[in-house]
């Protein structure tokens, strides 16, 4: 296993695909915490900063997820799927060490989201005379959760790419059904009590805030019911793929 994770280790980081997704993922949180500090009034009410923290968490786990994809569906685009497998001659051990690997770059994705967006929000709006309370029990749950949510989502992108090993069907899946679907579902009437037990609606539930501005079209699951259930969407995930691997011809 600590072969297999020290190889998946310099598979990541000999590209600049990570470093890149990174960058995005931080810039969109800054862009959207530094539009919110500008903007918010002082007298407007809400929570601001935890609509900075929610953005935050929002870009780091599609990143996440996406990162998580690209390393397994990129062993089958760049055809090095076959001389890994030979080299780790159980499978299912690549697939953990992928695991493990992208729910690490995962917390560290968090880390920096929920960073950027408490070093620019928390000053800016405190000089604005916007109320923060980085201490708020709200405020503390939406940055661990947001952290452990962008984790949980680095290993859902590594069951969807084993399930998915085309690389393009599934990151363009993946965002269309983070972005579109699940947006969709939450607001049609008939379906949208289904939302809360989605992956989106799970995470959504983890981080949920005291904003009375921030409202969801439904009810959602209390936080530590949406961090079960999302963290069991990254197992069943992992597992089902792990097994599809172990299973399939890898031409």
């Amino acid at each position: 296993m600590t072969t297999a994770l020290r190889a998946e280790v310099r598979k990541l980081t000999t590209t600049q695909v990570w470093v890149w997704m990174i960058v995005l993922a931080v810039g969109l949180t800054l862009l959207v915490t530094a539009l919110t500090s500008a903007f918010t009034e002082p007298d407007a009410g809400g929570e601001p900063l935890e609509a900075a923290l929610n953005a935050a968490t929002s870009f780091g786990y599609v990143i996440a997820a996406v990162l998580g994809v690209i390393g397994v569906t990129g062993e089958y685009r760049h055809l090095t799927v076959t001389p890994t497998f030979l080299s780790v001659p159980r499978r299912g051990t690549v697939i953990g060490a992928k695991i493990a690997l992208y729910f690490a770059t995962g917390l560290l994705l968090g880390l920096l989201c929920m960073g950027a967006a408490i070093a620019v929000g928390v000053p800016w709006m405190s000089a604005r005379g916007i109320d923060v309370d980085l201490g708020a029990e709200s405020t503390m749950r939406i940055i661990i959760g947001g952290i452990i949510t962008v984790a949980i989502f680095g290993i859902i992108g590594v069951g969807v790419g084993a399930l998915i090993r085309n690389q393009v069907a599934a990151v363009v899946g993946l965002i269309i059904y983070l972005f579109l679907i699940e947006g969709i579902l939450s607001a049609i009437p008939r379906v949208q009590e289904a939302y809360p037990y989605l992956p989106g609606g799970a995470a959504a539930g983890l981080i949920r805030t005291d904003d009375p501005n921030v409202q969801s079209p439904v009810d959602l699951l209390e936080p530590w019911q949406g961090g079960v259930l999302l963290l069991a969407y990254g197992l069943i995930f992992a597992i089902v793929g792990s097994l599809l691997t172990v299973r399939r011809d890898v031409t």
